[in-house]
This record gives structure tokens, sequence and C-alpha cells, in this order.
């Protein structure tokens, strides 16, 4: 939680008029009193001395009314010179917070990050007593997923994306008291008082971020508040579609766009640093290649619109059979690699099995009035570093193992050798 700071206000000039009186009477009872003991004195001494008292009596009422007048003023036009050098302090300070937020901005490297960054800064202004920030996390053009930059014990709703009217409609939610208004639906009962908005980050006609702001004092969030908590928003609405846009351009770069699965571009590099963390954590890495069995005959039977078909549906069952941890990548053409950090050479076939097994039983699509056989697949296994030091030799050992799945009969699982298959590794 953080503590509540509220937007500093100019001073209004009524009560600095009264805190300057008051101060002025302050400072000028003393002088007062001692003018008075000295008119007491005076006069005593007067009579004795036999000297007129009106005329300088007269004068001391004059003088203390005179510098209590005086100090009002001081007072006055003092509180006006510090309530504009506090206003230009406070100017200063935003803008330079702003500016280091702008710089923030432009060195995030990902979309998450300048979420982050709008999250931090906002929440180090100390407005308010908790800040949640949901985000569209686009994971593929048909998996899309709503997540928050902190986990909360209890934020403000439950956030179901299908319902929630800021992602449907794009306007900011706002409720100024929570006791007595209408408040969301999806609101959680535990925030029975306070005050909360909602602040859609919308680009395009469509929200990509929900930034939401509670607090427990009512009425809290006026025209003032939130206009500031908005302009951050804006200045980070560009920087998050250029970051978004890059993503998708890379996503394009290193996806296969028939399997929508990553390609060999990609593979390359994340096998390489695969196997970096491998020798660091002294861990095994496995590699399962894949080949659809008799994939030409299914082109040349039926077209190549069909056997696109099957690539998909070939593409699907291995994503349903792997593990979150690994990744998937279409090799070329019918022929398929999984890469496996942190496995063994039994568990990595325990997977290649679950594979074929589920292909040799999965329906195909009806194209056409046309109906496409079934299909089964051939697997070959290896693992880093048992049968390979490197890169390169991974995916030829591990290719070896699949050339003999295909030459003992097809629709079988085989593992590296590297004594019966080292003279097959040295011709290639």
């Amino acid at each position: 939680m953080f503590k509540k700071s509220p937007i500093k206000k100019n001073i209004n000039p009524f009560y600095l008029i009264i805190v300057s009186i008051v101060c002025s009477i302050a400072l000028g009872l003393p002088t007062f009193i001692i003018f008075d003991w000295y008119k007491g004195w005076y006069n005593t001494w007067s009579q004795t001395a036999e000297l007129p008292l009106k005329n300088y009596m007269d004068l001391i009422h004059f003088a203390t009314t005179f510098i209590v007048v005086l100090y009002t003023i001081i007072f006055f036009i003092s509180g006006i010179l510090f309530n504009k050098l506090a206003q230009q302090h406070t100017q200063t300070k935003e803008l330079k917070n702003f500016k280091n937020f702008t710089d923030s901005l432009h060195r995030a490297t990902h979309e998450i990050e300048v979420y982050e960054t709008l999250y931090n800064y906002i929440r180090n202004m100390h407005l308010v007593n908790q800040i949640t920030l949901f985000y569209r996390n686009d994971r593929s053009s048909t998996d899309v997923l709503w997540q928050r930059i902190t986990n909360e014990r209890m934020p403000l709703c439950t956030m179901e994306p299908r319902n929630c009217p800021l992602i449907k409609y794009g306007r900011e939610c706002s409720v100024k008291n929570i006791a007595t208004d209408i408040t969301c639906a999806y609101q959680l009962t535990e925030h029975k008082a306070g005050s909360y908005v909602c602040l859609p980050i919308t680009i395009n006609n469509q929200t990509l971020g929900i930034l939401q702001l509670y607090s427990r004092t009512r009425y809290f969030f006026n025209e003032v508040v939130t206009s500031k908590i908005k302009s951050y928003i804006e200045v980070a609405k560009p920087i998050i579609s250029s970051k978004r846009a890059m993503q998708q351009l890379n996503m394009k770069a290193y996806t296969d766009k028939l399997t929508k699965l990553y390609n060999r571009n990609f593979l390359e590099t994340y096998l390489e640093n695969q196997i970096e963390a491998t020798n660091l954590s002294n861990e095994n890495l496995s590699v399962i290649m894949m080949d659809i069995d008799h994939f030409k005959n299914v082109n040349d039977k039926h077209g190549h619109t069909v056997g696109d078909a099957v690539l998909v549906v070939f593409a699907q069952v291995i994503l349903r059979c792997i593990r979150k941890t690994d990744l998937v990548a279409r090799y070329g053409g019918e022929e398929f690699i999984a890469i496996l950090p942190a496995t063994d050479t039994k568990t990595a076939v325990g997977i290649a099995e679950r594979i074929r097994e589920t292909i040799a039983t999965e329906s195909m699509p009806k194209l056409n009035d046309t109906v496409v056989p079934g299909i089964t697949c051939s697997l070959g296994v290896a693992t880093y570093p048992i049968h390979a030091n490197t890169k390169n030799n991974i995916i030829k050992v591990a290719d070896i193992a699949l050339y003999k799945a295909k030459q003992g009969g097809r629709n079988r699982v085989e593992i590296y050798n590297t004594d019966s298959d080292f003279n097959i590794l040295i011709k290639e």
C-alpha cells in the first residue's frame, strides 16, 4: 500500500489574509504590552516631572497600530511570495519527473517495459492507496491473455475481459463514493469505502491496458488528479504502439506463416541460448526431430491445399503434446523440431511417443468434399551434451535418429546411438 499525498493546490487568498492577521496580532501583541507598560511608567514619571502626556500617548497608540498593520502587510506579501516559490518548485519537480519518465519510456526495449515504467512512475507519486495495471498480451493471433504488472492480494476487481466495459467500449469508469454510488459489477466487495477510477489505455480503438487507482478517501479523483495521470498515459501510448508494432514485425520475421510456429531463423538463436543456459545449469537438453510419413503422397494425391491443412493439424497436435517450457519450430517442408530444455533422454522419448500416438489417431479436416486420410509420423531423439557437444551437431544427430526411424519402418521413435550412428554423422 502507498501513502496518500494529495496534489498541492494554490493557497486561497482569504486563508492567506487570515493567517497574516493572526501572525501580525501574535507579534503586535507583545509590542502593545511593552508600549502599554512604558505608558504606565511614563505616566507616573510625567506627573512627577509635570510633563505633557497626551501627545506622547497618541504617538504610542499610532505606532502600535502602524506596526500591527505593517506586520499584516509583510506577512501577506511574504505568503504570496512563498506560495509562488512553492508553485515554481512543484512545477520544476513535476517537469523533471516528467522528463525522466519520457526518457525511461524511450529506453524501454519491450512493450511490457513501457507498462512497468508507467506503473512505477504513477506509484512513486504516492497519490493513492492502491494501483493495478492490466495489459493485453497477444501471444498469438488467437491466444490473448490479460495480465497485471503486480500481484496485489486484493485488486480492485476480478477483471473479466469478456465483460469489462472498458475493454468493450474504451470508456473510463469513475466511482466518487463507493458507499453510495453505483459501482462496477465486477468490483470486489472488500472495497467498501473510498473512491476509484479505471482509465483505459486505448490505441486505434483497441484497449491494450487498464490502469486502476483506488483511494480510501471519498471524492478523491477530481479533474486535477485524473488529468495529471492521463497526461502520463498519453505520453506512454505512442511508445506502446511502436513497441507493439515492432514486436509484431519480429513475430512475423520469426514465425512460419502457415503453421504459426516459430521458423528456422528463430530456432538458431533460441537453441544457442538454451545450450548456453544448459552449460551453466549442468542439465541436459533434448531435441526431437519429426517428419510426416509419406507426406509427398498426400500432396500428389490431394493437392497442396490439403497438404497445408495436414501440416496445420500436425503443428497443433505437437503443441498439445509438449510442455509450456518446450518450443516447437517448423524446420522445413514437413519436418518439425522440438527443443526441450532441462530434459533427459527418457523424458524426451516419452513426449515423442505421445506425439506419435496422438497424431496416429487424430482426425483430419474435410476439404471440398475430400476425405483426408489420417497420417503418421517418425521421430528422432537426441540429448545434449550426451549425443553432441554443439548446436549444429545436436540437430544433426537428432536428424540421424529420425532417418533411422524412417528406415526402420516409419511411425516410430528412435534415439541417437553414439556408437552405431557415429559413421553416419561423419558422412554428413
